[in-house]
């Protein structure tokens, strides 16, 4: 299942009253950053190392699979779905010493990528051709490893 699933109904032909359903589903979460870096990566999903944050200590790969603070809607033609997750909303990444990530554009390890050994504030600046600048928003897994 990916990230939890909030339905707004929005049936064709129907009073279009939005109703906020519970989702029954189990998230998984990544960890909490913790405030010294010894393992494994951070990710911030503002530039500068703000806003929300998560530890990744293993390959993720496909962010949409764990729930974070950023939200996409799927519309199903019956009804539109808010998808809270990881994907497309890291902007800064801490790295611990020794490591090593690998960021992917797309799920699957796939498209464009860069690897990491040092904090990166502003994933905007990296050379790629994102619509967001660089790699802003744009990662969607990621490998980490020891070096």
């Amino acid at each position: 299942m990916r990230g939890c699933r909030h339905h707004i109904a929005a049936r064709a032909g129907a009073i279009a009253l939005p109703i906020v359903l519970l989702s029954a589903c189990q998230p998984k979460l990544l960890p909490t950053a913790a405030s010294e870096l010894a393992t494994g990566i951070i990710v911030y999903e503002d530039p500068d190392f703000r806003g929300e944050s998560a530890l990744i200590m293993e390959d993720i790969s496909d962010l949409r699979d764990f729930t974070g603070p950023c939200w996409h809607s799927v519309n199903s033609g019956v009804t539109v779905s808010v998808i809270y997750d990881w994907n497309d909303c890291i902007s800064s990444i801490r790295v611990a010493p020794g490591w090593r990530a690998t960021i992917y554009r797309d799920p699957g390890y796939q498209d464009d990528s860069i690897d990491i050994t040092v904090d990166v504030a502003h994933l905007e600046l990296a050379p790629h051709n994102c619509p967001n600048r660089g790699l802003n928003d744009c990662v969607s897994s990621v490998r980490v490893r020891r070096e």
